[in-house]
């Protein structure tokens, strides 16, 4: 069974409904007049696909999913993709431009050994987004849309890592370099650093869902401005967000850099107990909190994050009935954290409970449970490696959205966010999800 016949045949048509909408819209964006292939845009489609299917988008700043859909326990993620014309043809799929140093000096190598670090470096991206999104090593599809004279259609494949230990079908152009695993083709473009996959419709993976009409309109701009007016009246036009949204850095905003012995490197610093020689417990972490944050966001973790910190200075009782600021930290994987905002001038986020038993340790939740996450997990740091900003930014992330529902401070969900993300947002600037 494809996922698209997993979603209900009334998601789906309304899904196509709206493609078809704004497909009728296309001459609002061409200039000039050509073949009457119908426009459609990439972000429009993730935002439909997540709307209607009740899925969630996950790109994060070009990651390999886009969409996160989930059926009782199997969690799948959806690359989406479309482009012109139905006919076989190479599509890009993932850039590498952040990998260039480590890939340069394969070209002085045999093809096997390029073909060998290309396939190793793709399949390293895409299960950093198996771990963030909790996803299997199967099932995870490819769901494309095909843009033809007068027509959509609706196609999916599969999406798998690269099987390593097949690579052939080498060719090297003065462009590119390609080869094969025996299940799909790929190509890697010199001069953006850019891989790119074969897609084609005969492929025994792939399967044409569906293929509808799009009728363009003519005049789209006066078909805005009559329904617009026409219809405005019949809706509340109060927009009313119930999602709030921050973002945090996890490096020091004053420094720039991640501290040696603090914040992501708690694990690094001196032992707790003056004299020690034991070590911090391995992946012992904290998300640091700025104060121009708190200032410019007081309510976002509590009602009033300064009114907290207050009761917590002067409480006087037993400390284990201290005033805390605490919540559940929802991982894009499903799995919730208990978790607090703590330390002098509230400045770290972490996990841990004194109450709560980890399923994975059989023990009370501790400091190394967002840490475990969030370094090693997804990230693949190694034992006891210091992190550093160029570290993280070879990743892909520098910052951690967060969000929770209004008035909700109970689940505050967390997630990876393209590099430069805090600096935006605290400059109150539109957030740069493209690599």
């Amino acid at each position: 069974m494809s996922i698209w016949e997993r979603y209900s045949k009334e998601e789906r048509d309304e899904y196509i409904k709206f493609l078809q909408v704004y497909g009728a819209l296309t001459n609002l964006f061409r200039q000039k007049h050509g073949d009457p292939i119908p426009y459609l845009d990439s972000k429009f489609q993730e935002t439909i696909y997540a709307k209607i299917f009740k899925a969630e988008n996950v790109d994060i700043g070009n990651t390999p999913h886009d969409i996160l859909s989930v059926f009782g326990d199997e969690r799948i993620g959806i690359g989406l993709k479309t482009w012109m014309n139905s006919k076989p043809s190479y599509q890009k799929v993932m850039q590498l431009k952040r990998y260039k140093s480590d890939i340069d000096p394969f070209f002085q190598k045999s093809d096997e050994e390029l073909a060998l670090k290309l396939s190793q470096i793709k399949n390293e991206r895409m299960l950093v987004d198996y771990n963030r999104l909790g996803l299997s090593k199967k099932n995870n599809i490819y769901h494309y849309i095909t843009r033809d004279a007068g027509k959509f259609v609706i196609q999916e494949t599969q999406y798998p890592l690269v099987d390593t230990n097949n690579l052939r079908n080498f060719k090297r152009t003065s462009t590119a370099f390609q080869w094969s695993d025996g299940h799909k083709d790929y190509k890697f473009t010199y001069s953006d650093s850019q891989i790119w996959q074969h897609f084609d419709s005969d492929k025994k993976d792939t399967l044409i869902l569906n293929q509808f009409d799009v009728n363009i309109i003519e005049d789209p701009f006066d078909f805005l401005i009559q329904s617009y007016f026409n219809f405005i009246g019949k809706y509340d036009n109060q927009y009313d967000n119930d999602i709030v949204e921050v973002y945090l850095p996890l490096y020091s905003y004053r420094s720039k850099e991640v501290e040696e012995k603090s914040g992501l490197n708690s694990w690094n610093a001196a032992p707790k107990n003056k004299g020690s020689v034991t070590l911090r417990p391995l992946n012992e972490i904290y998300i640091p909190i700025p104060i121009e944050f708190h200032k410019k966001y007081p309510d976002f973790f509590c009602p009033d994050i300064f009114m907290a910190e207050r009761e917590q200075k002067i409480f006087q009782g037993n400390r284990n009935e201290k005033p805390q600021v605490r919540f559940q930290l929802k991982l894009p994987n499903g799995e919730l954290i208990p978790s607090l905002v703590t330390q002098s001038n509230m400045k770290g986020l972490q996990s841990g409970s004194t109450t709560e038993i980890d399923p994975k340790t059989g023990k009370y939740y501790g400091q190394s449970a967002l840490g475990q996450w969030l370094l090693v997990d997804v990230l693949g740091l190694k034992d006891r490696q210091v992190v550093t900003r160029e570290w993280l930014q070879k990743k892909g992330t520098d910052s951690v959205r967060l969000w929770r529902k209004k008035g909700d401070y109970t689940t505050i969900n967390i997630d990876f966010a393209p590099i430069g993300s805090f600096e935006s947002f605290m400059n109150e600037e539109e957030i740069d999800t493209e690599e």
